[in-house]
């Protein structure tokens, strides 16, 4: 499972733990191949330090009714590997109807990913939650936005991704 994580993400395509000690016990280090290369897990990036531990806990959890709290899980992680990620957390949600990932995220990637696999059917819509936190002027207000089966975004509070469209048309000369 790690290694597939890995090739999806484009942040590894093999990784080996090589013992230090002949301890069970012992220190270890983890070894990623990128590229054909062999490189320790210090060298390639802060990004696959940190989705590792995600994806072994995911992985190792199984169809074993577990919750998952995660705080940006997709920090120091390229596109592609946001995007991956999110593959991975579908998959985990739709073989495991105990299961929960509770994640705060910035990460439109990882968001349209989700959004992709529900309409690819991978995924049901109604297993998917979406709550977005708007800095109002005294408070925070808080929305429930729904994913329909097509992987619409429904139920938008007005000014929701405004910045993302201001930004491509200014990119585009509008």
């Amino acid at each position: 499972g790690l290694s597939r994580f890995g090739k999806l993400s484009g942040l590894f395509t093999r990784f080996d733990i090589k013992k230090l000690t002949s301890q069970d016990s012992g220190p270890f280090q983890v070894k990623v191949v990128v590229r054909g290369r062999s490189s320790t897990i210090a060298d390639v990036g802060y990004g696959v330090s940190q989705a590792l531990p995600i994806m072994t806990d995911i992985l190792e959890a199984g169809s074993k009714p577990t919750a998952f709290l995660l705080q940006q899980p997709e920090v120091h992680l390229h596109p592609r590997a946001q995007a991956s990620l999110g593959t991975m957390f579908s998959e985990f949600i739709s073989n495991n109807s105990d299961g929960y990932i509770i994640a705060e995220t910035h990460s439109d990637y990882l968001v349209d990913r989700i959004r992709i696999d529900i309409r690819e059917g991978r995924l049901n819509s109604h297993d998917v939650n979406i709550i977005y936190f708007h800095a109002a002027e005294h408070s925070i207000e808080i929305h429930e936005i729904e994913i329909d089966k097509m992987g619409n975004l429904k139920n938008c509070p007005q000014g929701y991704r405004d910045f993302f469209i201001r930004e491509q048309e200014r990119v585009l000369g509008f």
